[in-house]
């Protein structure tokens, strides 16, 4: 992981430097450099992602090309624990959405009524979740509505079949302004665009 990191600050150096052979691209997740270093190309994985790493060398999933990490709040204590926050505004529909990520590998992942009941204690939720299986993981899945500010949350609990790695997942949606209506449809598929990615190693 280090040495790609130490990659990609080179390719950004020679960029800087006056390099001709290599174009940083003209997006948010490349733009910031706390945020480039998680990518593993800067070819774009699928149209409007790139692939992102985690820290931990966990996993991988896919990443908005607009989406910036927030180096801020970024936690990765030890190779079996990583909070991520990640930011993309779309100031076409007028919103914002703001990704949480939680990732453990331990025994307690296994416990799922556990795991569900610290999720929908964090997002305020009060019901039952979906479920659904792709690609050797298991989805718990679930959003909610904000009524008095237009505002959703959508929200999953991933966990890998074979192995003691799970993932919280949560996404919040907000407007900019009063102006906005928020696609809940639309969001629903972003989401399940980035979870189903996810890809345990």
């Amino acid at each position: 992981m280090q040495l790609k990191f130490m990659l990609i600050h080179m390719m950004l150096l020679m960029v800087i430097m006056g390099g001709c052979d290599v174009n940083v691209p003209d997006t948010r997740a490349f733009q910031d450099e706390f945020t480039s270093e998680f990518m593993q190309s800067t070819t774009e994985t699928e149209e409007g992602y790139y692939t992102f790493e985690s820290g931990t060398d966990g996993y991988t999933m896919l990443f908005p090309v607009e989406g910036q990490i927030d180096d801020a709040t970024y936690y990765n204590p030890n190779d079996v624990n990583e909070i991520l926050r990640f930011g993309v505004q779309n100031e076409k529909l007028n919103m914002t959405s703001g990704f949480k990520l939680i990732y453990e590998e331990r025994g307690l992942t296994e416990r799922i009524d556990i795991n569900l009941n610290m999720l929908s204690t964090r997002v305020g939720y009060d019901g039952e979740y979906d479920v659904f299986q792709h690609n050797n993981n298991t989805y718990y899945y679930a959003k909610r509505e904000i009524n008095d500010i237009n505002a959703y949350i959508i929200f999953g609990y991933i966990k890998a079949d074979s192995d003691k790695k799970g993932i919280k997942f949560i996404n919040r949606l907000s407007c900019l302004d009063e102006n906005c209506k928020i696609n809940i449809e639309d969001e629903e598929e972003i989401f399940k665009i980035l979870i189903k990615s996810i890809k345990f190693k």
